[in-house]
C-alpha cells in the first residue's frame, strides 16, 4: 500500500497510530503519534484509517478533532490478517523434495498468474527450526531490513502479500538463516544468500511451475540453500585453520571461496557440469521442475563464485534434452552486463555446453 504525508494510520502490531509525515525510503515511512513524536515504521505494518469515519478521529490530534454531536459505536471491528506461519502440506511423493530453504512467489489467483496480488514465501522444508533476516535492495543500493523472526521446522511463512507494482523491489535482496533443534549430531553454520529474480519472469506463465511445498501451487520458487550442501559446524572450520585439514566435501562446494576452483581446469577457467546424476545421486524421484532449480542453484552459486574469484571462462555442460536448462541459463545471463556467452567447443561437447566470457569490472 502506499502512503503519502497526511494519511492517517493505525499500527498493525501494536496500540494505536498517528498521521504519516514524509516517506523515508520505500518500505518505511515516518508516524507521528499523539505525543508529537515521529516513529520510523516499515508500510507493511500499517493499515489506512478513513479519515472520514468515526475510527479516524481516535488518530486526530486534540486540536483537530472535529466538533460533531457524539455518536455511540460498538467495539472497533478486529483485523483478521491471513495465517502467516502454516505447515508445508506436499502433495505427491513428499520424499522427492529436496531438504532445504526456499523462497517462492506465489500468485494469489491461480487461474490468472499474471495479475493479482502475490505471495512471498519462505520455506523452511527441514527438519530444524529456523531464524531468519529478510533484506531487499532499494534504489540507492543499499539494503532495508523488511522482516525477521522464526519459521518451525517443515512450516512456511508469508513475508508479505505485494502488487505487482512492487514486484521488482520484491524480486533483489538477501536472506539470513540459522538453523536450531534440539538434539543435534552437528551444529549447521549459518546461511546469507543473495537473490535476484528477473522482473520480467513474472508476466510469463512458463516461469511459474507446480509447487509441492505450497500444495501444488504454480510459483516461482529460488533455492536459499539445500541442506545437505550447508557446512557443519564451526569445530571443522576452526580445525582447517589450524591444522590444514580439509572440510567435507559438502562445505567445500558451499563455501563461496573455494566453490568455483573445484571445477577449474585452468588459471581463471572451469568447466561445471550440471547433469543431474553429476550433482545429487538421489534424483530418481525428482520433478523436472526439482531438477532445474537444483541445477539452477548450482549455476548461479558457480557464476557467483566465479565472477566473485576473477575466473574468466566458465564452461557449463547443459547437456542436449529438450533446451530447457539451456533456455533457463540463458535467461538469467540477460541480468548481467559484463558477461558473454557461446556455445561451448562443438569438438569437446557437441551441443550440450554453453560458455560464458567474464570481463573484470574496471
Amino acid at each position: 500500500m502506499k502512503f503519502k504525508p497526511g494519511d492517517k494510520v493505525r499500527f498493525l502490531n501494536s496500540t494505536g497510530g498517528g498521521t504519516i509525515k514524509k516517506q523515508i525510503n520505500e518500505f518505511m515511512v515516518s508516524v507521528e503519534i499523539e505525543d508529537g513524536f515521529e516513529i520510523p515504521t516499515l508500510i507493511n505494518e500499517l493499515v489506512a484509517i478513513e479519515p472520514a469515519g468515526a475510527s479516524g478521529d481516535l488518530f486526530l490530534n486534540k486540536n483537530e478533532r472535529r466538533n460533531e454531536t457524539p455518536v455511540v459505536v460498538g467495539p472497533e471491528p478486529e483485523i483478521i490478517e491471513t495465517e502467516r506461519i502454516s505447515n508445508i502440506v506436499q502433495r505427491g511423493s513428499a520424499s522427492a523434495a529436496p531438504t532445504g530453504i526456499y523462497l517462492a512467489w506465489a500468485p494469489q489467483d491461480q487461474l490468472r498468474l499474471l495479475s493479482g496480488m502475490i505471495d512471498v514465501y519462505l520455506i523452511n522444508n527441514t527438519s530444524s527450526d529456523i531464524l531468519y533476516s529478510f533484506f531487499l535492495k532499494n534504489k540507492e543500493g543499499n539494503f532495508t531490513g523488511i522482516d525477521y523472526g522464526s519459521v518451525p521446522s517443515e512450516s512456511k511463512l508469508v513475508i508479505e502479500s505485494i502488487i505487482r507494482e512492487d514486484i521488482g523491489t520484491w524480486s533483489n535482496g538477501i536472506v539470513q538463516v540459522i538453523f536450531f533443534s534440539e538434539e543435534n549430531e552437528k551444529v549447521l553454520m549459518p546461511v546469507s544468500t543473495a537473490f535476484r529474480i528477473k522482473g520480467s519472469l513474472f508476466y510469463q506463465e512458463g516461469s511459474y511451475h507446480e509447487t509441492r511445498f505450497l500444495a501444488n501451487q504454480k510459483s516461482i520458487v529460488y533455492t536459499v540453500c539445500e541442506l545437505n550442501r550447508v557446512p557443519s559446524t564451526y569445530e571443522q572450520v576452526l580445525n582447517e585453520k589450524e591444522n590444514r585439514e580439509p572440510l567435507p566435501a559438502s562445505a567445500e562446494r558451499f563455501r563461496p571461496e573455494t566453490a568455483i576452483d573445484q571445477y577449474r581446469t585452468a588459471p581463471n577457467e572451469a568447466e561445471v557440469d550440471l547433469h543431474i546424476s553429476a550433482l545429487r545421486q538421489d534424483y530418481n524421484n525428482l520433478s523436472p521442475h526439482e531438477i532445474l532449480t537444483i541445477q539452477m542453484g548450482v549455476f548461479e552459486r558457480m557464476l557467483g563464485s566465479a565472477i566473485a574469484f576473477r575466473y574468466t571462462s566458465v564452461v557449463f555442460i547443459h547437456g542436449i534434452g529438450n533446451g530447457t536448462l539451456k533456455q533457463a541459463i540463458i535467461q538469467r545471463l540477460a541480468e548481467y552486463e559484463d558477461i558473454e556467452f557461446r556455445s561451448a567447443s562443438f569438438t569437446k561437447y557437441g551441443n550440450g555446453a554453453i560458455e560464458l566470457i567474464i570481463h573484470r569490472n574496471k
